[in-house]
């Protein structure tokens, strides 16, 4: 069986323009949607965390 290779794109719209954006470089974007985009990548389940000061 041929294995299939999908690609994902994320957009949000700006002044009526639809723009492609990188969810893992875009600070707008929130947690969940970063959470969501490493489930898929890698097929294994992913935790937030909160950044601790050191």
């Amino acid at each position: 069986m041929k294995k299939t290779k999908y690609t994902f794109s994320h957009f949000i719209m700006v002044d009526g323009v639809k723009k492609e954006i990188d969810p893992t470089k875009d600070d707008m974007i929130s947690g969940q949607c970063k959470l969501l985009w490493a489930n898929l990548a890698t097929g294994k389940d992913h935790m937030l965390m909160n950044k601790v000061a050191l």
